[in-house]
């Protein structure tokens, strides 16, 4: 069986969504979440793939490799600061203290792109060359790559 073949008879498999038999489910871009109690929480990692605030598609096996990525780094930076992961009860898994987020989003990006309001190239199409604290210079193009130094 070519890999092609192989991708295409398991997209079906793809975890879309969770309904465990726990209340109060919280369902996200990515993640389904359930209060275990006060205390704690279950978080499960689906396979939906989301770009643009928007579910595009979902990717079996995503889910997991992020939960399990995610757990592995936990781990290692935990000597380095606390962090809300206690355990990882399956692939999908992370069972996590209940925590109040620091919402803080990072895209690294090579490029300058973007096609929404919210974009970097948005607002140096704009005539902005000061931006998040960087100065650019003038003459970037969109999609093309960026100076190794701002």
């Amino acid at each position: 069986m070519l890999a092609s073949e192989q991708i295409r008879a398991l997209l079906p498999l793809g975890l879309k969504q969770t309904n465990l038999p726990l209340a109060n489910k919280r369902a996200g871009k990515v993640r389904d979440a359930y209060p275990l109690d006060d205390e704690k929480i279950l978080l499960v990692t689906t396979d939906r793939l989301s770009a643009f605030d928007r579910i595009l598609a979902c990717v079996p096996y995503k889910g997991q490799v992020l939960n399990q990525l995610a757990a592995w780094w936990f781990e290692q930076t935990r000597d380095i600061i606390p962090n809300h992961a206690l355990a990882t009860p399956d692939p999908n898994a992370l069972v996590a203290r209940v925590a109040e987020p620091f919402r803080v989003e990072v895209i690294v990006r090579g490029y300058i792109t973007g096609v929404t309001t919210t974009a970097l190239w948005y607002r140096y199409a704009l005539g902005e060359r000061e931006i998040y604290g960087y100065r650019f210079p003038d003459g970037l193009k969109k999609n093309k790559c960026c100076p190794k130094r701002l």
